[in-house]
């Protein structure tokens, strides 16, 4: 199950999108509604509207969600009374784990895709006129997904899912999928540090231990492959170097690592910055200087 959230400005033409019930091809039902006069589209939207101007000063009342399951999971929701019923379950449940609560909606599901998917409208202000947040709302979202989908037993596509279409992704995306792709791959068939090590180096993938400032303490880990480099933790919570612990036991009983040295099996390095290498920040635009800078060190 993903959500893809959108901030929109005008409630006339997201209603008319989500609930289009002329389009033969999505076939659109409406599944339930809260607080809105359902005659029309347009009695819908005016109904969102009059709301919304309690707030006249927010200029984007309106949020357009796309909760979307896998095609893996279609026998969940056949199109008939009962997985409508669990679809809409789900979705009201994900607007309360994301703590979108006294407030007007609509969901209506569509029928164009292979995958199960519905469409939900909510009005940012609420029924007391208060403006619903949004504040960190991606990766709020990402969590509440992974518990919805746990809590009803609904498909997880594998971490290292290679379906992605590799084609429609930037330069820099793509650099950071293959790089995230290798390592989750190495870590699958690793049952220790030098097993990781090892595959990684045949991989021409480098890897670094990031110290804490004048100190020797270990505060993470960073991977690099053909002078794209990131931190493990930026790359996936799996590659962190706590979760990297967790799964290949301690590092410290099984590599001897000297105080600010680089493991680096191929060959690489990297600068003593806050992400230990430079990470996609840069996207496009890498820097032409060498990519191994060595360290000051106080004498």
């Amino acid at each position: 199950m993903i959500a893809k959230i959108k901030t929109r400005a005008d409630f006339g033409g997201i209603v008319n999108y989500a609930n289009d019930q002329k389009n033969k091809k999505k076939c659109a039902i409406l599944l339930a509604h809260e607080g809105v006069c359902v005659i029309s589209n347009k009695t819908i939207a005016d109904s969102f509207q009059i709301q919304a101007s309690m707030r006249p000063k927010v200029k984007s009342p309106v949020k357009h969600v796309s909760l979307a399951f896998s095609s893996q999971d279609i026998n969940r929701f056949p199109d008939n009374e009962e997985g409508d019923a669990l679809m809409a379950e789900i979705a009201k449940k994900w607007m309360e784990q994301m703590g979108i609560r006294n407030t007007q909606y609509i969901i209506a599901r569509h029928h164009d895709t292979k995958h199960p998917h519905c469409h939900l409208v909510f009005n940012r202000i609420d029924n007391d006129g208060n403006l619903i947040s949004d504040s960190n709302e991606r990766i709020h979202n990402a969590k509440v997904c992974r518990t919805l989908t746990k809590e009803y037993g609904l498909y997880f596509a594998p971490k290292n899912s290679k379906t992605r279409n590799k084609s429609r992704l930037r330069p820099y995306q793509l650099r950071k999928y293959n790089l995230r792709s290798a390592t989750l791959d190495a870590l699958t068939v690793s049952r220790s540090w030098n097993d990781f090590l090892g595959i990684l180096k045949g991989l021409g993938i480098d890897m670094r231990f990031n110290r804490t400032d004048n100190s020797d303490k270990i505060r993470g880990i960073s991977f690099c492959q053909n002078e794209y480099s990131i931190a493990g933790s930026k790359l996936d919570r799996d590659l962190s170097f706590n979760s990297l612990c967790a799964t290949l036991g301690n590092v410290a009983a099984e590599l001897v690592v000297q105080p600010h040295q680089a493991i680096t099996p191929s060959g690489g390095g990297g600068a003593s910055n806050e992400l230990g290498w430079r990470d996609d920040k840069d996207k496009d635009n890498q820097r032409t200087e060498p990519f191994y800078k060595p360290s000051k060190r106080r004498r």
